[in-house]
């Protein structure tokens, strides 16, 4: 989640929350803020964003609450359905669930994947963000 966020000059102490959820949480949540009536792999919850406004103009937008604290959102991920997709894709399922993680964080910084363009950008960004996540852990 922070190396998804670093590119984007997130101030440090930011917090976003992450959750776990099962599929019929996950299917409920999905129902009710997306209308669509199935689980998914992820979902963030943040500020709204222009829809011009991501990545590093969506960090400078970020305010401290009156308690001091930046927080960007919530991302929630469905844990069963990270585990299918990890099987899916053979990889294990800390890279997926890092991936989604990121995703998640991505989202929150106004990134979308509603298009074609824009579901590769995130696929690549989230990429980008678990190999410099996992260098990072390597390096220490």
């Amino acid at each position: 989640m922070r190396a998804a966020a670093r590119p984007y000059r997130v101030p440090p102490g930011a917090v976003v929350t992450l959750a776990f959820v099962d599929d019929v949480a996950m299917r409920e949540l999905n129902r009710r803020f997306r209308r669509k009536d199935k689980t998914t792999d992820v979902l963030s919850f943040g500020d709204a964003l222009p829809p011009d406004v991501r990545g590093t103009e969506a960090a400078l937008r970020l305010v401290p609450d009156p308690d001091g604290v930046i927080r960007l959102g919530d991302v929630v991920v469905s844990a069963a359905q990270a585990a299918r997709q990890a099987r899916r894709r053979r990889w294990p399922l800390a890279s997926e669930v890092a991936f989604l993680a990121a995703h998640g964080v991505l989202h929150l910084l106004g990134f979308d994947d509603r298009t074609e363009a824009g579901y590769r950008e995130m696929l690549a960004l989230g990429r980008q963000a678990v190999a410099a996540a996992h260098q990072h852990r390597l390096n220490r």
